[in-house]
């Protein structure tokens, strides 16, 4: 069997129908049905139920089709493994990752990768985790740098851990916190249900949200200038004149986390097998 084999068998598994496969292989009728013929005599079966009306593949066939997309497959990423070990070829990642963490912690990271591999494009896309991950879902990038591990069932890792702090201009009273002006800062659903868990747990009354902003510099702006206090992760160093406290939820600290996500196959390429060990070694 060679990968001819295999790519007729595929063809005709997903036609179901001889002259289709046959246009699609760019061969004729009668040599696809000859070749088909040849590899039940070498295989010692029967691709297809002749009983059933039209082409309906046997349960041998089924197996044998199953198996002919999974050695495709492997055969194309063995190919691109290969490729990607010069480090000359162009390629592309494409790469998903939550806005602060595109801001504050992978420029330096992807500056380490662009090093050992100048010839990747990395193509990048920063918003709310929740978009990021159904980027992924769909398949339309390779990695997601996210929130949550949203129960993702292939390949993840935290990769970074920070404290939620309460921000202030000055120390205050901590039972008065309802009362007094909030900076908000626009998070994704899953942080956002993370800190209402906290209040909830606190308070009975809601927070006084005075502004609500989209940039942590925005947010560290106006919490410095007194205009309110504010609950951020501690992605930059905050001013050393501004009063801090770490939240807590049943006794522990609320922490901002950081996941990797990343589908199993890709991990056998050597280009994304790089690019994954930068991103894992710089865990917090």
């Amino acid at each position: 069997m060679n990968e001819k084999d295999w790519l007729i068998i595929v063809s005709v598994y997903q036609h179901k129908n001889i002259t289709r496969a046959a246009q699609q292989l760019y061969t004729s009728q009668p040599a696809l049905s000859y070749r088909l013929k040849q590899i039940e005599r070498k295989l010692a079966i029967r691709l297809f139920d002749e009983s059933q009306k039209g082409l309906v593949f046997s349960a041998q066939g089924e197996f044998l089709a199953q198996h002919a997309q999974k050695v495709l497959r492997d055969l194309q990423q063995l190919k691109e493994n290969l490729h990607s070990l010069d480090h000359t070829r162009q390629g592309e990642i494409s790469l998903g990752v939550s806005s602060n963490y595109a801001a504050y912690r992978l420029p330096p990271l992807l500056n380490r990768f662009r090093q050992s591999h100048p010839g990747i494009r990395i193509n990048l896309m920063s918003g709310l985790s929740e978009d990021i991950f159904t980027l992924l879902q769909r398949g339309e990038i390779d990695i997601a740098i996210v929130k949550d591990n949203y129960h993702w069932k292939e390949g993840q890792q935290l990769i970074d851990e920070d404290d939620y702090l309460l921000i202030s201009e000055h120390d205050f009273d901590f039972a008065l916190l309802p009362h007094l002006p909030q900076i908000r800062i626009v998070h994704g659903q899953h942080v956002t249900q993370l800190l209402e868990r906290w209040w909830n747990a606190h308070f009975t009354h809601a927070p006084n949200i005075a502004m609500t902003v989209d940039k942590l510099e925005v947010c560290l702006g106006m919490v410095t200038h007194g205009l309110g206090y504010a609950i951020v992760a501690s992605y930059l160093p905050l001013p050393e004149k501004l009063y801090r406290r770490a939240i807590t939820l049943e006794g522990k600290a609320v922490k901002n986390q950081t996941w990797l996500l990343y589908r199993q196959q890709i991990a056998a390429n050597p280009m994304m097998q790089s690019f994954i060990h930068i991103l894992q070694s710089n865990a917090h």
